[in-house]
């Protein structure tokens, strides 16, 4: 398309824009005035297909914009698709802010939500727990805005995604200063693909919310070792500062995140001192860069002054190097087993783990096949010609990337196995950015000898697929075999009333360990709660008064039912289990309020 034609497409441009941001408006409205008036299984079945539709059609309207070509291709209409864009990933992540959810988040997010209560109490000190960022952010926000805690979770949880959104493109721009590039890494970064739903998620999780923010650090990563040394006296201020933040955080991830150093400053310490590799234009650019050496010494001095007074290297560091080291001398380890397991339950109720994993992983494996083609072209094939930092910035995340999957390694052949996804998460980050250089080379190769619209075109339609893909299943729920992470305002009132029912003298036995998360929530403690039991398929083969033995208050909810019924099939719960709850005779009613009922285990029944 001519330039003259493309200006005269000008005002169309703004006319789809226009109605853009009124379908998001529009949806988002939709949204919000159709509340969740009880517990909901999945999010995506109980909003209004009318908010879907105008996601759907904001984001298309983006997506078309962003990739028209446009006169000197840099027009301001593509950085307004962008903002459009970005405004539908802002109302999809905070859906359950918008739709008026009292809290989201099982498991994890329960506990962060009891200490985030405690901190804004005054009964749990920050500097007592590994990680208070994401919960002393939160009672900050809470104490200016005047929002709730459960709120003021989830909002920062929000901004953490949107930060993520804004540092992938900006870390492709300083790399590839071109606005297509950007438009891509941008679309790219909406994918969300650190977020798996099996070890990260979109409620309140610490990992999860350092993994996003990961995004910032390799922004200012790239910047610190581009830039010129002359104009760059804020950058590495700016990098420790992020540094500092990242370790109250989560220092788990600075462990991660001192890998992905170590490894770019043995790069630049022994790419330039190898012979032949010496001569090449990338090493002779690498040896220009600016070292990282003193940024990693200071990084790696704060990670051990702040882990080392809360027992990282003697609790999960300690057991994951033991059991990984167990597993390579004597071949003993769970290496593998849940997986094994996830698969048999999975064919026994129909499905197969192929299955679920196209459904979680599609657009994470076209993604690392375009991250590995440019890996690959750059050892291959050297530099290219079109942007002469790309080299060595790849060499640079590629070993991150390395350094990472040992990582990887290291956690799935340990007793932490369930670790391995939170890397696969950090492992997105910098396959999102090199997959976004790769697809940008494509389309500008691809235009220059076929027609850019029709380039163009096929590339809208690749990116509608993939976050269709991508999205549906960024939020758990029963397409994934899972539920939402939904928590009604019933449901945390009638585990409160639950506990005060029982007293001190009475523990609580759920399913799946729900009383202990929720005795994490209510009462605020710095230690988790473990005293309370769990149910299990025996409970219902020889009844709870037989199965406990002692008087316990067993609690049964409404998620707990959708989620064995519904998201599981029956896989280890039937209908008639749960049905035969008020005929036993070794059960007593003792509350209900529509979403939880809690019943009296009587042993001498």
């Amino acid at each position: 398309m001519s330039s003259h034609a493309a200006a005269s497409d000008e005002p169309i441009r703004k006319l789809l824009l226009a109605s853009g941001f009124f379908a998001v408006a529009l949806g988002a409205f939709v949204a919000h005035t159709s509340p969740a008036t009880g517990y909901e299984l999945s999010i995506y079945a109980s909003t209004p297909t009318a908010v879907w539709f105008g996601l759907a059609a904001a984001m298309i309207v983006s997506l078309a914009v962003a990739f028209a070509p446009s006169p000197g291709d840099g027009s301001r209409t593509r950085s307004i698709a962008l903002v459009l864009g970005g405004l539908v990933m802002a109302v999809f992540a905070g859906l359950p802010i918008v739709r008026g959810y009292h809290f989201y988040g099982h498991h994890d997010a329960m506990t962060h939500l009891g200490w985030a209560r405690g901190i804004a109490a005054g009964s749990i000190s920050p500097f007592d727990l590994l990680y208070p960022g994401i919960h002393t952010v939160s009672v900050f926000v809470n104490s200016v805005v005047g929002i709730p805690i459960t709120r003021a979770l989830l909002l920062v949880g929000l901004f953490s995604t949107i930060a993520f959104a804004v540092f992938v493109p900006l870390s492709v721009g300083a790399i590839v200063p071109d606005s297509l590039a950007v438009a891509i890494a941008t679309f790219g970064a909406f994918l969300l693909l650190p977020v798996t739903t099996i070890s990260t998620f979109m409620h309140p999780h610490a990992m999860t919310q350092t993994i996003l923010l990961f995004a910032m650090f390799v922004f200012v990563l790239l910047k610190y070792v581009t830039a010129d040394e002359r104009r760059s006296a804020g950058v590495p201020a700016l990098a420790a500062v992020i540094a500092l933040a990242a370790v109250v955080y989560h220092p788990q991830y600075v462990a991660h995140m001192l890998v992905v150093m170590i490894g770019i400053c043995v790069v630049q310490f022994l790419f330039p001192r190898i012979p032949l590799a010496s001569r090449t234009a990338t090493v002779r650019q690498i040896s220009g860069h600016q070292r990282l050496y003193g940024l990693t010494l200071f990084v790696l001095a704060v990670f051990l002054l702040w882990s080392a007074n809360h027992g990282f290297f003697s609790g999960f560091a300690g057991r994951a190097i033991t059991s990984a080291l167990e597993y390579i001398l004597t071949g003993s380890g769970e290496a593998g087993t849940s997986i094994v397991a996830q698969g048999g339950s999975l064919l026994s109720i129909g499905g197969s783990l192929t299955e679920v994993f196209l459904k979680l992983f599609f657009a994470h494996l076209v993604v690392t096949v375009l991250a590995a083609a440019i890996i690959g072209t750059t050892f291959l094939a050297g530099r290219p010609a079109r942007f002469p930092d790309v080299p060595a910035t790849t060499i640079y995340l590629a070993t991150g990337l390395a350094g990472l999957s040992a990582l990887f390694v290291v956690y799935f052949v340990s007793v932490t196995s369930e670790m391995y996804f939170r890397v696969f998460g950090l492992m997105m980050v910098f396959a999102v950015i090199l997959a976004s250089i790769a697809f940008h080379e494509t389309v500008r190769s691809l235009s220059a000898r076929l027609s850019p619209t029709t380039v163009r075109t096929v590339a809208v339609g690749i990116f509608a697929i993939l976050l269709i893909t991508s999205l549906a299943a960024v939020y758990a729920s029963p397409y994934t075999y899972g539920q939402t992470h939904h928590v009604s305002e019933a449901q945390m009132h009638g585990f409160e009333t639950s506990f005060e029912n029982a007293g001190d003298e009475v523990e609580l036995a759920g399913f799946r360990g729900s009383p202990n998360r929720f005795a994490d929530a209510i009462f605020a403690a710095e230690t988790r709660t473990n005293a309370h039991a769990s149910v299990s398929p025996e409970t219902f083969e020889q009844g709870p008064g037989e199965y406990y033995g002692i008087e316990r208050h067993l609690v049964v909810s409404q998620v707990d039912q959708e989620r064995e019924l519904i998201s599981y099939q029956g896989l280890l719960y039937s209908e008639s289990d749960f049905e035969s709850l008020d005929e036993r005779r070794d059960l007593d009613r003792v509350h209900a309020n529509g979403e939880v009922t809690t019943y009296r285990v009587n042993p001498d029944a």
